[in-house]
């Protein structure tokens, strides 16, 4: 079996979905040098979505404390992966209106869900590694391990979103606009670029974050009073920035 391999480093601050826009306000997870790696919030197996997409993030009620949903765009996003490296590099923010309800949440109780389109593969695979976390999947179309992920993203190349170069028999270095980073060449189905061949997936939940801060981007570094007094009347800590 071939080692499993991923490094990456950044290209530059932009994200795959652009820059952050002045006088935005954004839901955070909070980083430290202590944490823990991006891997240990994946989901495994990443659990079914049944809905439509949607922009704007949706609070889900929960017994104790509320959580909430968000919309990872393939459009900007074309795998889990080019989200998740991206994230160990830059962080997670997420923009939400200057009206979002985020008295309804709750600091480090709360959790954000993250949903991609192509989080669950419906085909046949093999990746050649075993489940970091010792889970037992069959690999059928529908039963997949989260981290091979990474490796069926080695399938297709997108233009200037996702490009993808053999480096050798067994690895393959992706590009976003965001990042690089490599993985293992799958075993099946076999990689061939040149055949733009079709691989369907399930929508699907891959990670739950906890919920950390909110930030403001202002060149000058400046919160509009009106957001202050919200945010007083909640345990959310937020932070101005000028990017």
């Amino acid at each position: 079996m071939f080692k499993y391999i991923i490094f990456y480093i950044t290209i530059m601050s932009k994200r795959g979905c652009g820059s952050r826009v002045n006088n935005g306000l954004y839901l955070s997870v909070a980083t430290s040098e202590f944490g823990r790696p991006v891997e240990h919030f994946l989901l495994d197996p990443p659990k079914p979505y049944v809905g439509k997409p949607f922009r704007t993030p949706i609070i889900i009620a929960g017994k104790k404390v509320n959580h909430i949903m968000i919309y990872v765009g393939k459009e900007f996003y074309p795998f889990v992966s080019d989200y998740m490296e991206e994230s160990r590099c830059q962080g997670i923010s997420r923009r939400i209106p200057k009206s979002f309800p985020f008295e309804r949440l709750t600091p480090f109780e709360s959790r954000m869900f993250f949903v991609h389109e192509r989080a669950i593969p419906l085909f046949g695979h093999d990746t050649g590694r075993e489940c970091p976390r010792k889970i037992n999947h069959s690999h059928k179309p529908g039963d997949t391990c989260v981290f091979d992920l990474w490796h069926l993203s080695a399938l297709e190349r997108i233009k200037d979103k996702h490009e993808v170069s053999i480096i050798d028999e067994d690895h393959a270095g992706i590009q976003t606009p965001s990042v690089k980073y490599s993985v293992n060449l799958p075993r099946m189905p076999p990689v061939n670029l040149d055949k733009k061949t079709i691989y369907k997936y399930q929508t699907g939940i891959f990670a739950a974050f906890w919920v950390g801060h909110l930030e403001y981007v202002n060149k000058q570094k400046k919160i509009p009073e009106s957001l202050k007094r919200r945010v007083k009347n909640t345990e959310f800590d937020i932070r101005a920035l000028e990017e």
